[in-house]
């Protein structure tokens, strides 16, 4: 009895794979809804054991043609169906009524087409509609024929709601398809922006390097070619270590390591002319963390020497029992601060693991404090 509402339920289904640019539905698939028209039979089932009237014959052949065409209709179109055809099918069976035909074949066929009446609340409406429809013949024009109008009502009333409760879950599973592509846009968006920060972060602290140590080789070249000669090989080194780091923030930044920052920042500072303190006790045991605060670092010792003009630089990374603090202070060019591209990316890591940053700048210098909360074990960065 539900092979109509099936019917609409594959229907919907292929028109999601015909839909598709270059897709071509099998034969079968194409043609499947075909199959539905199984239950169509039982209306002349009467037939076998009485002999119609020429009138009922003309009627049944007319009233076949029109549902075909109906059915085709729907079909066809592979959307869900209009109110007016659900209609028409409902009024071909109700046509047929006055016959001792299961002229309620036509109305069950027209709950389950109701039942994917858009909006929800409409497609209620029309089969609760149908069904008194069919009560109120029943009992006053056809109660010597109470058990063809009583099965069609129950039979309409299963098949009718069985196909609702399908449509609410195919109407559940488009939104969840959806919003299943809207998080992974989000996703793809954030990776893009993490990317995007990231490799800021790398290239900015590298290509600073790069030209420090290369303006130096160029002022060493003329007076000590053996150093500046060791120069360019640093800055070869250093270019093949920013390969391997991009490639690395492509993949994701989950295994920078701040020891290795740390010695990479004294090395820098150096080699800008800017004399380097760094204290920090161990951090092992919180990867996460270390790997923002090693980008954290990498991005406050380019700022300070690229921008600050300062001739001392304090590092600082102070381990407590719930969080790690980076401290970078200098004692250059303060003032009014405005956060580029940089800065904000270091606030949004810290931010994506619950984490802060506090910038001050004055006359006396630039201070960045950067905390990182420590998470249970198991809890990554973002």
């Amino acid at each position: 009895m539900n092979t109509a509402s099936e019917s609409s339920g594959k229907t919907k289904t292929g028109a999601s794979h015909s839909d598709a640019p270059g897709a071509e539905e099998p034969p079968l698939r194409r043609h499947w809804s075909v199959v539905f028209l199984v239950y169509l039979p039982f209306y002349f089932i009467s037939w076998l054991y009485r002999r119609p009237g020429e009138l009922e014959v003309a009627a049944s052949m007319v009233g076949l043609v029109v549902f075909l065409g109906l059915f085709a209709s729907i079909h066809v179109r592979k959307r869900p169906p209009a109110l007016w055809q659900v209609l028409a099918v409902f009024g071909v069976g109700l046509a047929l009524s006055p016959f001792k035909s299961t002229w309620t074949v036509y109305t069950i066929y027209a709950m389950a087409y109701g039942a994917r009446l858009a909006p929800r609340r409409l497609a209620l409406r029309t089969m609760i509609g149908m069904e008194l429809v069919v009560l109120a013949i029943g009992v006053v024009f056809l109660r010597d024929a109470w058990s063809i109008w009583a099965s069609g009502l129950l039979f309409g009333a299963i098949t009718g709601f069985a196909t609702l409760m399908q449509a609410d879950i195919e109407r559940k599973n488009e939104a969840l398809a959806i919003a299943h592509e809207e998080v992974r846009a989000l996703a793809s968006t954030a990776e893009r922006e993490r990317i995007s920060r990231d490799l800021h972060d790398l290239l900015g602290h590298t290509l600073t390097l790069v030209a420090v140590k290369a303006e130096l080789a160029a002022r060493l070249v003329s007076r000590d070619p053996a150093a500046a000669e060791r120069e360019m090989q640093a800055v070869a080194a250093t270019a093949r270590e920013a390969l391997s780091e991009v490639r690395t923030a492509v993949v994701g930044m989950k295994g920078a390591s701040l020891a290795f920052e740390l010695d990479k920042a004294r090395q820098a500072l150096a080699a800008g002319g800017v004399e380097a303190t760094v204290s920090a006790l161990t951090t092992d045991g919180h990867p996460g963390q270390e790997a923002v605060l090693a980008m954290a670092l990498r991005e406050g010792v380019t700022n300070v020497i690229r921008h600050a003009g300062a001739s001392r630089c304090d590092i600082s990374l102070t381990p407590s029992a719930s969080a790690l603090v980076l401290t970078i202070a200098d004692n250059g060019q303060g003032g009014r601060l405005v956060e580029g591209s940089g800065l904000k990316g270091m606030r949004a890591r810290l931010a994506a693991i619950g984490g802060t940053l506090d910038v001050k700048s004055d006359k006396a210098g630039t201070r960045l404090v950067a905390t990182a909360p420590l998470r249970a074990q198991g809890e990554g960065v973002s």
